[in-house]
């Protein structure tokens, strides 16, 4: 009697088992083809996407660049986000590092943590660790790097030995290009040498694409690192990333204060975080303006000075500007400090670079700047009032 229970069961389960088989296998082909046209749909939609490209050493994320795109518009923004940044996880309900919820295997939880943080969704993830970097690197035959002096291999540069000034850099030289950014004691030096690896592989992916259609490497160089994408969706967004300005990449970072934190150095994000997602949320806005070649900078430059006396007011405004992306060339106080409010001097008459600076802290006075004395050293000139909080005009 158990027997023929058992065969019946069996005779009953199977077509089930075939027909579960058979969804799954369909639900498979129909992510993978929608998937597939993520950067198309995307482009059609004139939308942005964000990709987190994040470099591994000993299976840690040591550089992770939030990349900003346009794919219609063939323009970018990058953003380092510090391991070491110190937030309250959702995911655990506590404070700490954001690394510790890191796994090589699968960074998706990292990668939303920092999502839910900077309240702006990614839309996917690479990972390079030390073999697939060195792998890419030398398919694309190297990658120019600029280095000001000779770095001789030292107690706290173990295995880095790399030649000075322009030079171009194997895979296995560039793994240790990334040990020797890591080994700064400036931590905006540390953010540019990581930002610039990630430019300078855009780079050689644009100098390399055509040749690279004809080698048949573009799908190899696709395959190198881990992503949440399928080979087919990142072979298309590589082909569309050979296609960004890699000059015009504005480059950003997160600003905080560091402080010891259960026994390591942390960064703490000014404002709670609240200034790392306004960068976001701007800059995700300045890609999609459509700009004319004339208009268009590489980088927008800022000359800020202290109106009202307040110390250290000018530094805070340099820090401010600079996470957004912008240059500050000089810092200094005014002729006077009898500023009641900021004002801000167009220098170059580029209106819309003028405002987009404006909007960060809320300014809305203006000024001539053929009253400004002498040759200016930049684009805009800013002299902070006593209306300004160290974030804000308040009052204008």
């Amino acid at each position: 009697m158990s027997d023929s229970k058992s065969k019946i069961l069996k005779r009953s389960t199977l077509p089930l088992l075939v027909i579960l088989i058979v969804a799954a296998v369909g639900i498979f082909f129909v992510v993978k083809l929608t998937e597939k046209g993520t950067v198309e749909s995307i482009i059609k939609k004139d939308q942005p996407m964000a990709m987190l490209f994040i470099f591994e050493s000993n299976k840690k994320p040591v550089s992770n660049q939030l990349l900003i795109w346009y794919p219609s518009r063939r323009k970018a923004a990058i953003m380092d986000i510090p391991s070491t940044m110190g937030i309250i996880l959702k995911s655990a309900n506590k404070m700490s590092s954001i690394d510790t919820v890191y796994d090589s295997r699968n960074p998706s939880k990292f990668v939303k943590e920092i999502s839910d943080y900077l309240k702006y969704p990614i839309d996917g993830w690479f990972v390079y660790d030390e073999a697939s970097l060195c792998q890419t690197i030398d398919l694309l035959e190297g990658i120019q790097m600029f280095i000001p002096e000779t770095v001789m291999e030292s107690d706290s540069l173990k295995g880095v030995s790399l030649p000075g000034g322009a030079v171009v850099l194997d895979g296995d030289k560039t793994n240790q290009y990334l040990l020797y950014a890591l080994a700064t004691d400036s931590y905006s030096e540390e953010i540019s040498r990581k930002q610039r690896l990630l430019i300078n592989m855009l780079g050689r992916l644009a100098d390399e694409s055509a040749s690279l259609n004809k080698k048949s490497n573009l799908r190899l160089i696709a395959s190198k690192p881990k992503s949440n994408f399928s080979l087919a969706t990142r072979l298309s967004i590589f082909e569309h990333l050979a296609q960004i300005d890699h000059d015009m990449i504005i480059t950003q970072f997160i600003s905080g204060s560091f402080r010891s934190f259960e026994g390591r150095r942390l960064l703490f994000p000014y404002y709670d975080g609240e200034l790392a997602r306004d960068v976001v949320s701007q800059t995700a806005k300045a890609l999609g303006i459509e700009e004319d070649g004339a208009s268009q900078k590489t980088i927008v430059t800022i000359d800020i000075l202290n109106g009202c006396g307040e110390k250290g007011l000018a530094n805070t405004a340099s820090i401010l500007f600079e996470s957004y992306g912008y240059k500050v060339v000089s810092v200094g106080n005014a002729p006077s400090f009898d500023y009641a409010k900021t004002v801000m001097y167009d220098n170059d008459g580029d209106k819309a670079a003028l405002q987009q600076v404006a909007n960060i802290i809320n300014c809305k006075n203006f000024g001539d700047a053929s009253v400004l004395p002498g040759l200016q050293k930049a684009n805009i000139t800013i002299i902070l009032g006593k209306d300004f909080n160290g974030r804000y005009c308040i009052g204008q």
